[in-house]
């Protein structure tokens, strides 16, 4: 019995060790799944000018103005959602948005240059708004906004608006969609607002100002692309003073949280952080995101999920369940597409740190869980052939049992004796043709068409009596590509092309010969209007 006790602990501890434990807490995981898609958007201008104080002239500029707030990417070709009133600044075609723009550049001189002037002159100044500027003939000008997304990253797009909406303070809807020009990106999920429980939990992703370095000095300029995380529940759903409906939560937001994404414990986006109380902490107000289906309908364009998703799923997944070996390599190709993620260095450097830990034996049963089980068989055999041991007295004789050329026969159907001999080696199974992968084409005339590779390779180009993938673009060579199965690998192969090939930027070098790793872009000329997705599975 002793050592059946033995056999057991062994099982007992195989079949609960330290294998499966997480290393990730559940909601780190869940902040490190939304994080990647919610973004920084700013508006930025230069303003210079001249006014008088008395018969002296004075010039100011040009200084830098304008603010930042957040959003949220919906598709992985660059379209976003935010608020209005965070991009209004850059709506050059909205005459109103524009007007106001002038208004508080004309407010933010006259507070922040004009009144210290007149001050440190012991003069002083009087009247509203526009009299004050004709009494110090005031002239301000300004550039044309430019409006900026920056990703976790740090890569930094200029973002173009193609839906507006008034804010809140104006009677409108407050939503914004605006277009990158970037593939490949995260996403978020949206979700039905109607669905909103009173005392539902939420979780608000953003970038308030007072958790920057714009905020606090102490703080690294790298830290403003930091989000932060709060906490919180529905308190009330109410109507607007022109009905429209918004819900209110008590989750914790500051100036620059405008525009970023609330989520429900499903991981969907039901609400944009949108407008605070002034006078009370804690009364905090978002726009429903079916009012912002309203303007992503108009865009024509449906919410989806791309392949940063589904990589960075499963290596946040592999890292969790202790498979470093594995995460190391699919974080690998997480970062071929998003560089330079922050999350993604991270757990990459843990994932380093772990296979060196774990050490030979570690490395090798990593993703192995057959081992284990196979290690859990061996124990519950032995325990079996023990029992069967301490039983066994004498060996069985099976009475009136022919022996036929050695084989044991056994009683078979009536009328006659089947005789087994052991079962016959089975033959080996056909092997199939190995798997090389696919591509995707996501950017060009063939955009969402896949490929298979075969042992042959695709050859891509303009000439369709030698190409497998036959593309359009003029600035695509006739036989510009060659994707190949060499030895272990598969490679792209530049055929001389025009234009060049290029590796997941077209700012990287052009290549002659590159082996693939998965999630890697193949792009066919510098202007890149065609990309090619390598999938190796």
């Amino acid at each position: 019995m002793r050592r059946i006790a033995v056999l057991l602990t062994c099982a007992s501890w195989m079949a609960g060790s330290g294998f499966g434990a997480s290393r990730l807490n559940p909601a780190e995981k869940r902040a490190m799944e939304l994080n990647p898609a919610v973004v920084l958007v700013s508006v930025k201008y230069q303003v210079n000018g001249r006014f008088q104080v008395g018969d002296e002239a004075l010039t100011f500029g040009p200084s830098t103005i304008g603010g930042t707030g957040s959003g949220f990417i919906y598709r992985p070709d660059g379209y976003i959602i935010t608020n209005g009133h965070v991009v209004a600044d850059a709506n050059m075609k909205d005459p109103q948005a524009q007007e106001s723009l002038k208004q508080y550049i004309n407010r933010a001189v006259l507070n922040g240059i004009v009144l210290p002037a007149y001050r440190s002159r012991n003069k002083t100044l009087t009247g509203n708004l526009n009299e004050m500027i004709n009494a110090v003939s005031l002239k301000a000008y300004y550039t044309t906004p430019v409006l900026s997304v920056f990703l976790a990253n740090g890569a930094e797009y200029q973002a173009v608006i193609t839906e507006y909406s008034d804010p809140v303070s104006s009677m409108g809807k407050d939503v914004a969609i605006l277009k990158i020009n970037a593939n490949n990106l995260p996403t978020v999920k949206l979700g039905n607002s109607d669905n909103v429980h009173i005392q539902e939990q939420i979780t608000v992703i953003g970038y308030p100002g007072a958790a920057s370095n714009a905020g606090i000095s102490l703080l690294s300029e790298a830290s403003r692309l930091v989000p932060t995380i709060t906490n919180g529940h529905v308190s009330a759903v109410k109507a607007m003073v022109e009905q429209s409906t918004v819900i209110q939560s008590d989750a914790v937001v500051g100036h620059g949280n405008s525009g970023g994404p609330a989520f429900n414990e499903a991981n969907e986006v039901i609400g944009i952080t949108t407008f605070k109380s002034t006078d009370e902490s804690g009364f905090n107000f978002f726009v429903p995101i079916n009012t912002a289906m309203i303007f992503v309908n108009e865009a024509g364009v449906k919410p989806e999920s791309g392949l940063f998703n589904q990589l960075w799923t499963t290596a946040l997944d592999s890292f969790d369940a202790g498979k470093c070996q594995d995460a190391k390599k699919q974080l690998q190709s997480v970062l071929n597409i998003v560089p330079n993620l922050p999350d993604a260095l991270r757990l990459m450097t843990a994932s380093e740190k772990c296979i060196a830990d774990e050490g030979v034996i570690g490395r090798s049963m990593e993703g192995s869980t057959w081992i284990i089980y196979s290690a859990a068989g061996v124990v519950i055999l032995a325990l079996a052939v023990l029992m069967i041991a301490r039983k066994r007295q004498a060996p069985a004789v099976v009475v009136g049992a022919p022996q036929v050329g050695g084989a044991t026969a056994r009683s078979g159907s009536p009328g006659g004796t089947r005789l087994e001999t052991g079962a016959a080696p089975g033959l080996p199974p056909v092997a199939g043709e190995r798997n090389f992968g696919s591509v995707q084409v996501t950017s060009g005339s063939l955009s969402g068409k896949r490929f298979n590779i075969t042992k042959a390779g695709l050859l891509i180009g303009t000439d369709p009596s030698k190409c497998q993938i036959v593309v359009s673009e003029d600035n695509v060579s006739h036989e510009h590509a060659w994707i190949v199965p060499v030895d272990n690998s598969v490679v792209v192969i530049d055929r001389g092309s025009t234009n060049g090939t290029y590796i997941n930027s077209v700012d990287s070098p052009r290549v002659s010969k590159v082996g693939l790793q998965n999630g890697d872009r193949v792009y066919l000329g510098k202007k890149g209007s065609v990309v090619l997705t390598y999938f190796s599975s």
